[in-house]
């Protein structure tokens, strides 16, 4: 070809672009036919196809399928979602039902917050309020046989003060200080952090002024541990023994902690109930009366035992049970069980 030539074959070409001509015709997909169940997939759909299309199975008559059909199913999550159907659940329970359940029945606790007190002896009861005197009762509190007397002391430490310390009664054989670590920095003491009666490495160093005396501690000074208090009957039903260690959920939106190594303790004299100090509580944004999840436990006495192995399918009658499932807990769980149990809302994560 001549130049001419070139040059005049591309302006043709140019020419048939301009006039945006489409040379082969844009390829359009069929409208899918109607489908008579809401919220189907479309039969175009390769998910849609039944399995028994692919696959049939001989199955006598009257016995029922393994499982509803794909689509079916579909729908019946949908509406669930939407709260206008039954949920494709073991369970069967309306939309949200199942989620409420769980919170009724999955190991729930209340939460006591405990503020600075003072346990005292008999002898040193005498010395701070008088000759002859015992703790007066000012209001039981949760735990049987225990109340708020109507007695209480000032504290002095070598750095600071704190007026109006509440006696627990009723008396016990050693007197015992109990401080949150914000008082401890205001008497200037380093209390340990330790369990309720066990003083052996308490500190010292601090002067209780009563009405009538004063007694000097050496030793009783302590930050206590946090611990479940956990009633006889609720043992089972929580799934924990005395002595062992759970991991709890607690706090409000955007202040939601987690709490671990709480220790239980089961027995006649104790009332369920989760025992946190005035610092955890503020930290954790809770008060007396909320109520904490237990999301995970460790048991001693079960210690080299194998965890079995859930799959999708035991995630899902957990569920409907209104149990949770945790990363921590004493099951394995399959990748696609780890899924479905955060698509139910059971996962506890950070347990």
């Amino acid at each position: 070809m001549t130049n001419d030539e070139v040059a005049k074959l591309v302006e043709l070409v140019a020419e048939r672009m301009l006039e945006r001509r489409t040379w082969l015709p844009v390829p359009t997909r069929p409208e899918p036919p109607g489908d008579p169940t809401p919220g189907a997939l479309p039969a175009w759909s390769g998910a849609a196809q039944r399995l028994v299309d692919v696959a049939p199975v001989r199955r006598q008559t009257g016995v029922p399928r393994h499982r509803p059909e794909y689509p079916a199913m579909v729908a019946a999550a949908r509406q669930a979602a939407a709260a206008r159907g039954p949920s494709p659940l073991p369970s069967g329970t309306k939309a949200g039902a199942d989620r409420a359940a769980t919170k009724q029945t999955r190991r729930t606790v209340g939460i006591g917050v405990s503020n600075r007190h003072l346990h005292v002896a008999p002898r040193d009861f005498e010395i701070l309020f008088g000759k002859g005197k015992t703790p007066s009762v000012k209001r039981n509190i949760s735990q049987p046989g225990q109340y708020a007397a109507a007695e209480a002391v000032s504290v002095a430490g070598p750095k600071g003060r704190i007026e109006g310390v509440r006696v627990v009664g009723p008396a016990r054989g050693a007197t015992q200080l109990e401080l949150s670590p914000s008082d401890c920095q205001v008497l200037g003491v380093a209390a340990p952090v330790t369990l309720s009666g066990k003083l052996e490495r308490s500190a010292g160093g601090v002067t209780l002024e009563g009405p009538a005396g004063k007694v000097q501690l050496a030793l009783g000074v302590i930050v206590a541990q946090r611990h479940l208090h956990v009633a006889p009957a609720d043992g089972k039903t929580l799934g924990v023994a005395d002595g062992d260690k759970v991991a709890i959920e607690c706090g409000p939106a955007g202040r939601r902690v987690t709490l671990h190594d709480v220790l239980v303790r089961l027995g006649p004299s104790h009332a369920t109930e989760l025992h946190l100090d005035l610092d955890e509580a503020n930290a954790a944004g809770v008060k007396t009366g909320d109520t904490a999840v237990i999301v995970a436990a460790s048991h001693p006495s079960a210690a080299g035992r194998r965890r079995p192995l859930l799959t999708e399918r035991d995630v899902a009658l957990l569920a409907a049970r209104g149990e949770t499932v945790s990363p921590h807990g004493p099951h394995l769980l399959t990748p696609a069980a780890r899924d479905r149990a955060k698509a139910l809302g059971v996962w506890r994560d950070g347990a």
